[in-house]
């Protein structure tokens, strides 16, 4: 029988957020709970019914307040959203803004929480990681072992337009340093973290629970097969162009149904 654990996950996202973060988290809560860990859950708030999702999984959850942060207004005029869009890009690149917030209302919710045997917090977005090393010290440690769960690099992020404000890695390597194991889930984004944190890394893949018992026996009737892709497209890096190339050329019927904001990448395929 495996020995009772009291686990802290720290995630801005969680469910019913549709994210990779929120199904990270979550997923981990649903299997440490069916492992018999006592588990506990720090996120935002958000106005949901969570009575169904705590009868199944009766963790405990902590929600920090509503961002007072004001976001930018966008407009829908070409010219006025433009410009909102724009404020909002550079706020967003020299200053993480809002998501900074968060840094300060998990440094805040972790001040006077303690007595947990593993703590893990998640990222995106990097305030999270933030604002545990900010409420973490050799006095306040919060958890035995804290594991700092990173999607993606901040740093060493090479998708993005622009990089990230040498600033930024004051905060980066402050993390690294009081967090006692980084995940991330592949291999290939290691170079993405800076090198003297290489022996912290542990690599461990997205988990799923595929248990489909519950959604019925019944078959779709759908005349072909048929399957979807919701997400983005980036072009030099997640490109749609392999994949539907293999598509067009199969001698079979099909119907491949795709939700993105870049459909302009698929034009040709149309």
């Amino acid at each position: 029988m495996t020995e009772k654990k009291k686990i802290l996950l720290v995630s801005s996202a969680f469910y019913p957020e549709i994210s990779p973060r929120s199904f990270r988290a979550t997923e981990l809560a649903k299997e440490f709970h069916r492992q018999g860990h006592e588990v506990s859950v720090i996120t935002k708030f958000r106005d949901h019914n969570y009575n169904d999702f705590l009868n199944e999984f009766p963790i405990t959850f902590k929600m920090w307040k509503k961002p007072v942060f004001p976001k930018v207004h966008n407009f829908r005029q070409k010219q006025l959203s433009f410009i909102s869009r724009s404020i909002s890009r550079v706020l967003s690149i020299l200053f993480e803004y809002p998501g900074i917030e968060e840094m300060f209302k998990v440094k805040k919710m972790l001040r006077d929480d303690s007595g947990y045997d593993m703590m893990i917090s998640f990222a995106v977005p990097y305030p999270v990681h933030w604002g545990v090393a900010l409420a973490r010290s050799e006095k306040h440690r919060i958890a035995d072992t804290w594991i700092a769960d990173c999607g993606d690099p901040y740093m060493g992020d090479r998708l993005d337009s622009f990089r990230k404000p040498f600033y930024f890695k004051y905060l980066e390597k402050m993390f690294c340093r009081k967090a006692d194991f980084i995940t991330i889930p592949v291999k290939s984004a290691l170079p993405g973290y800076y090198a003297e944190f290489h022996n912290k890394i542990r690599i461990i893949s997205q988990g799923f629970d595929f248990n489909l018992s519950e959604i019925g026996s019944k078959e779709p009737a759908n005349e072909v097969p048929t399957f979807a892709y919701a997400g983005g497209f980036l072009p030099g890096a997640r490109e749609p162009g392999p994949l539907m190339q293999y598509l067009v050329n199969l001698d079979l019927p099909f119907r491949f149904i795709i939700y993105t904001n870049r459909p302009d990448l698929l034009s040709e395929y149309r």
